[in-house]
Formats: structure tokens, sequence, C-alpha cells
């Protein structure tokens, strides 16, 4: 398999090639950013927007309110838009909400304390948006209100918001979702658009990337993907009939090198296919961390070939293959901590 052409083509898809103008039609087309920490979108953004400021993310979510933070597909923060949170929500909540049930019943929490907590939540949230010691302090209870709002997030649904502090903050303010936004539609459908959306934003990609990326199961991924007209390149890669042509005309460019985040959208969606679509065998063991996450990687053109950290404001490397110039990654180095200092 031509991995470099692969790459290649999916690093323009998710506008990794070329810096894009645009973050609300930027996020729609990699189908949301992933969540998992609070840095995480920014640091996808800064990788895909041309001149990009914490500022112009934070602008989108809390003052236009046209990019939404839930917990989607498996059951993991994405932040995603309008009009892909209907698709995004209607394909995962059953599945998120199932998950759900079972975490309520370790904590030993009743369905009538659940319903009821959640009503008197719902209720000092319709006030306006607050963070989990207001929300608790005003219902004068000791029990732990994040925990219950952890709960809460798929099923009223609720938004999580700005983080206390600075853009790092792990503690969010949380609101309660518009009541203009429509957020069901038939879930078949959904399922359906969600994979087409998938393949749009990661195709050439596997059945197995699919059923990471989405939480569905390999046999209903594989229902699914009948319903949608697909070629297969080779090695089980798929990609959208549609998008054949234009992958076969592709061209590979050899022009890209990114410091990004270790779960950003075009790593970690490749969790179980990342090698050697992203890394040489002979480099496996050196990505991970001793807790089995994903380095903070860098790539070029598609490819992992480093690592990369900070340590008191500053940017320390690792890398695994030899680069002819180190130029440009000095560049990319006093650019992102010029980032992380703002």
């Amino acid at each position: 398999m031509d991995w470099e052409k692969v790459n290649c083509y999916v690093l323009k898809k998710q506008h990794l090639a070329n810096k894009f103008d645009n973050v609300l039609k930027c996020v729609e087309d990699i189908a949301g950013l992933n969540s998992i920490t609070a840095t995480t979108p920014y640091l996808s953004l800064f990788n895909r927007i041309k001149d990009f400021k914490k500022s112009m993310l934070d602008e989108e979510m809390y003052e236009k309110k046209r990019l939404y933070r839930l917990r989607l597909m498996r059951g993991t923060l994405f932040i995603v838009t309008r009009n892909f949170l209907p698709i995004a929500y209607s394909a995962t909540i059953k599945r998120t909400q199932k998950r759900l049930a079972g975490f309520r019943k370790r904590y030993k929490l009743s369905e009538e304390e659940f319903e009821e907590l959640k009503d008197e939540i719902i209720t000092v949230l319709e006030k306006g948006e607050k963070t989990a010691v207001e929300i608790r302090k005003e219902l004068g209870t000791n029990i732990s209100i994040s925990l219950i709002l952890r709960l809460l997030m798929e099923d009223v649904p609720l938004l999580r918001g700005r983080p206390l502090g600075t853009w790092k903050g792990e503690q969010f303010r949380y609101s309660l979702l518009s009541k203009n936004i429509e957020l069901r539609m038939d879930k078949e459908k959904a399922k359906i658009l969600l994979v087409e959306k998938f393949l749009e934003a990661f195709g050439p990609a596997t059945l197995k990337d699919l059923t990471w990326w989405s939480g569905f199961s390999k046999k209903e991924s594989k229902k699914i993907l009948e319903k949608i007209e697909t070629v297969d390149i080779g090695d089980g890669l798929l990609l959208l009939e549609r998008e054949a042509e234009d992958f076969d005309n592709s061209k590979v460019d050899d022009k890209s090198l990114l410091l990004m985040s270790g779960v950003d959208q075009y790593v970690i969606t490749y969790k179980y296919s990342i090698c050697p679509r992203l890394v040489s065998e002979r480099y496996l063991t050196h990505i991970y961390n001793e807790y089995g996450a994903l380095h903070d990687p860098i790539i070029r053109n598609g490819k992992i070939i480093g690592r990369w950290h900070v340590k008191e404001g500053k940017i320390g490397y690792l890398l695994y293959e030899k680069i002819r110039n180190k130029t440009e990654l000095d560049q990319k180095i006093r650019e992102m901590e010029e980032f992380l200092r703002k």
C-alpha cells in the first residue's frame, strides 16, 4: 500500500496539509474536534487554521454558540457543529446511555434519586450557566454533583461550557442546550450519515478504524456500510465511491511538518491501524508513554517521526528518524511555544 499517498490525501481532507481560514467550516469538514482534554481542540485548530488564536474557538463556542461540546462517539467528548450534532447524537446516544446506566448502578444511585436530582439541577441551570460547585451550593447538598452532571450530560443533555481559569482548565461550567436546537432524528438514518461523514473525513480507512471511531460494533458497522457506496482500494481500505477518481488523481505533497496533540482526531482515529499507517513497526514501542497513551507526536507527511513535550515553557523533542534540515522543525517549535504562552 502506498501509505504516503493515503496519508497525504487524508491530511488534505483534515485541513492539515494547507491551513484553512474558517473555524466553523473546518470543524464541520473534519467531523468534529476531539475534546478529551481541554487543550486538544485548540492545538487541533492551531494546526489547521491560518493565524489561529484561542479566542477564535472561544467565540464560536461561548459567544456565537455555533459549536457544541457533548459526549458523542465512543462516549467521548467532541466539539461539533449544529449541522452534525443531531447526526452524531442520534446515532450514538442509545449506546452512551446504556454505558452510563451501568455507571450509575456502580455508584449505587437509584433511579428515583437520579430523577429527583436531575429535575433540581435543570431548574438551577434554567437560570443560567453554572459550575458544579455553584450547583451544589444552590441545591444545599453534599452529594457529588460532578458525578450527577456526568450522568446528565447525555440524558438532558448538558453542554460543557467555558472552563474555569485559563484555556487549560479542566473544571467546566454547565448549561442547558437551547430548546430551539433540533437534537434528535431517525437513528438509522443518523447512523448512515455518521458513517458517510467518517469516510468523508478519514477515508481511506478500514472497518476496524470505523468501529473504533464510532463506537459501533463490527457487525453493525458492516451492516451500515452495505447501504453506502464504497470502494476498497486495497488492504481493506474503504473510500466513498464518489471520491475514488479524486483519490486516484491525488498527488503526494512532502511539505507537511506538524507538532500535534496525541489525541488529535488525525492520530487517534487510526488507533488500531497506527502501524504501518502512521508509524513503522520499529518505532511502535517508542510512541506510547508508560500508561499506554500516545505521546504528542511530530508528524511529517502524515507519519509519526518523533514526539515533543513541554517543560517550563520550553519544547523538547525526540526524533525517531533523522531529518536533513532542522530549520523548519525549529520554526514550528518556536511557533508552538509562542501559542502555548499566550
